[in-house]
């Protein structure tokens, strides 16, 4: 039976970005199995990792890369764990993805992954009744993105509250949203870097309303790569260069939603090359 196929059609990963941590701790309580995948961008793919470890008498424990058409390439193993209150560790490096609990040295299971240093997010799930955390993750490294011709947003978990740092290049239409959920459904607020062929700068809110806006000729350029940073503490969202504490756009609510996500895209005929820095 393949551990993951009846959830498979239910299964939605909330993706968090590693920053280039090789190690992470994470713990989990009140869970009868838990999901985690590692992937190389913010989205499900073929390219991605499942591991899942159980929680269940008897049950199994696995590693597998998901393939084309299915799951395949496994290793799976005879263990399960209490999940009532529980850590484990992960660890990408060395070409393989290695899961033991925190305060062993050695892993309970290993899986051989020649790209694990390529894998730039992580999804946890506990199922309905079980809590994970994952420890603090500071950035190593930023997570390099590739954006065209305005699909759709590609969303992730914000690891911390405060301050998001990026570099973006593009010819115009560096687009941004902010989001308690991985969609665009209201309370949203997005940001457009270089609108209007990259003279202008704007702030907007549930799709239909602009509540900020700038002129900024040539802010973002399609050769070299352009700073900033976003802020959306204390019920207010500010927009500003790197080198600059000054914000270019900022617009203040009485009451601004937690942001969970961030989604990143270009507008239509341009293509951006984003480095994530987080917090």
């Amino acid at each position: 039976m393949n551990l993951l196929d009846s959830n498979a059609a239910k299964k939605f990963y909330e993706f968090i970005p590693l920053y280039g941590n090789t190690n992470v701790e994470f713990q989990v309580k009140n869970s009868t199995q838990v999901y985690i995948a590692l992937a190389k961008t913010p989205e499900e793919s073929d390219e991605m990792y499942e591991i899942i470890i159980s929680g269940e008498e008897n049950g199994k424990s696995c590693i597998r890369r998901k393939g084309h058409g299915g799951l395949c390439d496994a290793t799976e193993i005879s263990i399960s764990f209490n999940l009532k209150c529980c850590a484990f560790w992960l660890n990408l490096e060395d070409m393989a993805i290695k899961v033991g609990l925190k305060g062993e040295t050695d892993s309970f299971i290993s899986h051989l992954a020649y790209e694990s240093s390529d894998l730039h997010f992580i999804s946890i799930d506990c199922g309905n009744t079980g809590t994970w955390k994952l420890c603090s993750l500071y950035p190593q490294k930023p997570i390099e993105l590739v954006t065209t011709n305005g699909t759709s947003y590609q969303f992730f978990r914000v690891n911390r509250e405060d301050k998001f740092y990026f570099e973006v290049r593009s010819p115009k239409d560096a687009q941004l949203v902010l989001s308690v959920s991985p969609e665009i459904v209201p309370p949203v607020y997005g940001i457009v870097i270089g609108e209007s062929e990259n003279t202008n700068s704007v702030i907007w809110k549930d799709c239909t309303e602009i509540v900020a806006s700038m002129p900024t000729p040539n802010i973002v350029n399609e050769n070299e790569f352009q700073g900033f940073w976003i802020s959306f503490k204390k019920n207010c969202i500010k927009v500003g260069c790197v080198n600059e504490c000054k914000p270019f756009l900022c617009h203040k609510e009485k009451c601004l939603p937690d942001f969970f996500y961030l989604g990143v895209r270009t507008g239509p005929d341009a293509t951006g090359t984003w480095k994530l820095y987080g917090n």
